[in-house]
């Protein structure tokens, strides 16, 4: 019976990260009819994810903002070095640290934590979908962040549109 339903066998316990198995991409629009689409080419993370106390369970990630890409050179340094946008001298990484990770259904969390940008934090929830497998949990997360929130971009600005698109795949393998 076991054999029918694998799952009565997958690991409790994700700790280590899987870098090469995890994409963190955004999307925002651009002069409302462009969308301009980016990603951040490295990230920093540190998770327990353990389904038998979800309760100790956390993620802590960082992505340095110098590692913000988008296919122009041009912009991605005026993205990452401009004052009015993630003004990358001054606040060199964008940190999330989770504050509670419930299941939502057989197949989905809730994470609550803190995200930081530009020393600006505020408190965020997302649903991660997720594929729990004998060498691996992926997590699959979309949600929005309004950029005024963040003061990315200048406020007066209508070029590019106030909701930043966040798409993160996130590799975890068993301990």
């Amino acid at each position: 019976m076991a054999a029918l339903f694998g799952s009565f066998n997958l690991p409790n316990r994700y700790t280590k990260y899987n870098a090469d198995g995890s994409r963190y991409n955004f999307t925002a629009t651009n002069l409302r009819f462009n969308k301009v689409k980016g990603f951040f080419k490295e990230a920093s993370l540190k998770a327990e994810l353990d389904f038998k106390r979800l309760d100790n369970s956390y993620f802590i990630a960082s992505w340095p903002v110098s590692s913000i890409r988008t296919g122009i050179e041009e912009r991605d340094q005026q993205l990452t070095e401009a004052p009015h946008f993630f003004n990358g001298q001054e606040y060199p990484e964008v940190i999330f640290k989770s504050a509670r990770i419930a299941k939502e259904g057989k197949k989905q969390l809730l994470i609550t934590g803190e995200l930081t940008i530009k020393g600006i934090s505020k408190h965020i929830a997302f649903y991660a979908g997720m594929d729990r497998r004998k060498d691996g949990c992926d997590l699959f997360i979309d949600f929005n962040i309004d950029r005024f929130d963040y003061q990315i971009g200048e406020s007066a600005s209508f070029a590019i549109g106030r909701q930043i698109e966040l798409q993160f795949d996130i590799s975890l393998e068993p301990e």
